[in-house]
């Protein structure tokens, strides 16, 4: 499992003594910083936020922010808003409390997934989270193989932060005749630290370095969706496995993403191919759960907002082993669709 980082960014001393002892009570890995230009340093690498009145505008870019207040309070909500607070506690008072939110947090309930179920994840436009939400999938399943089923993805690994892990990535696989045992595949691949492996595109400059024969890449994908784990695979509407036990169809919340998402999932229901809609809000949208469950005849299994600083996070760093609630609740919401 691992390890829960926790910051500590109060302002007022007696309020960030109090947190502090409350802290040391939980498994979370403790850093307290008083000096609020150190904050920026800080937050991209912690799991969780500690705040009050006073440095709530400085830290509401993380995506999990705890409101404290003293005791005998009142709680500034108008505070605990400016930082996008999940929660507010009163110390002492409600040290109880806080330390359940950060149990709850270190150790998330996770839905058992079935084991060997495929799950393709595909999208009715581009830009809307397609392999975010795939790579949650995976990592909401534990021990998985996640698929990079693009032969022009810029590479999964990249997005889960393995870039620079040995392991074969599509081109490498390209020699070679037969069958492919999927043991065997899963063993040759990057793995991240919480057990996902990850068969990633490669990155290159030269025309057709990536190809591999139709032969040859369905010998692949066969024993990758033989694996006995959970397998995902991030895949185009056009390239959906027919060994896929369930395919989720991301929309953005837009009228042409909407209208190409009614017509992959009609093409799903005719193979017949079960298959779920996950409706992806940008920064903009046009439309809502009601207009996409008229246009698909499917009601969204949930729905997903932008993550505000996620974008950052997975440029300088990979997704989060600990996904931002936003995300991790659209994956347990579909999980829970599935098992």
């Amino acid at each position: 499992m691992s390890t829960f980082h926790l910051l500590i960014a109060v302002g007022d001393s007696a309020l960030r003594a109090e947190a502090a002892s409350t802290a040391a009570a939980s498994t979370a890995e403790v850093s307290s910083v008083e000096d609020p230009r150190d904050f920026p340093r800080y937050l991209p690498k912690v799991d969780a936020v500690l705040a009050d009145s006073l440095t709530a505008s400085l830290v509401g870019s993380h995506p999990r922010v705890y409101f404290l207040a003293p005791d005998p309070g009142p709680i500034d909500y108008e505070a605990a808003l400016r930082c996008h607070a999940s929660a507010a506690f009163i110390l002492p008072a409600q040290s109880k409390e806080l330390l359940a939110a950060l149990a709850a947090d270190t150790h998330p309930e996770t839905p058992t997934a079935s084991a060997g179920l495929t799950i393709a994840v595909t999208g009715s436009a581009g830009g809307i989270g397609t392999s975010t939400l795939a790579a949650a999938l995976a990592r909401h399943a534990g021990a998985a193989l996640l698929v990079d089923a693009s032969p022009y993805s810029g590479g999964l690994d990249l997005l889960l932060g393995v870039e620079n892990k040995p392991g074969a990535r599509w081109p490498d696989l390209a020699a070679g005749t037969g069958t492919v045992d999927p043991g065997d595949l899963a063993r040759a691949l990057p793995t991240t630290p919480d057990g996902i492996a990850v068969l990633s595109a490669a990155r290159t400059t030269s025309a057709g370095a990536t190809a591999l024969s139709a032969t040859r890449r369905a010998a692949i994908m066969q024993a990758a969706c033989a694996h006995p784990d959970i397998v995902v695979v991030d895949c185009p509407p056009w390239d959906i496995p027919d060994t896929a036990d369930h395919v989720v169809v991301v929309t953005a919340a837009e009228v042409r993403s909407a209208a190409a998402c009614a017509e992959i999932v009609a093409e799903l229901r005719a193979r017949p191919q079960e298959c779920s809609v996950v409706l992806r809000h940008r920064q903009w949208s046009g439309i809502d759960e009601g207009d996409i469950a008229k246009l698909t005849h499917a009601d969204p299994v949930t729905e997903l907002p932008t993550v505000r600083g996620l974008t950052r996070v997975v440029e300088t760093g990979g997704l989060p082993q600990r996904l931002p609630r936003p995300l991790s609740r659209a994956a347990k919401d579909v999980w829970e669709v599935l098992v």
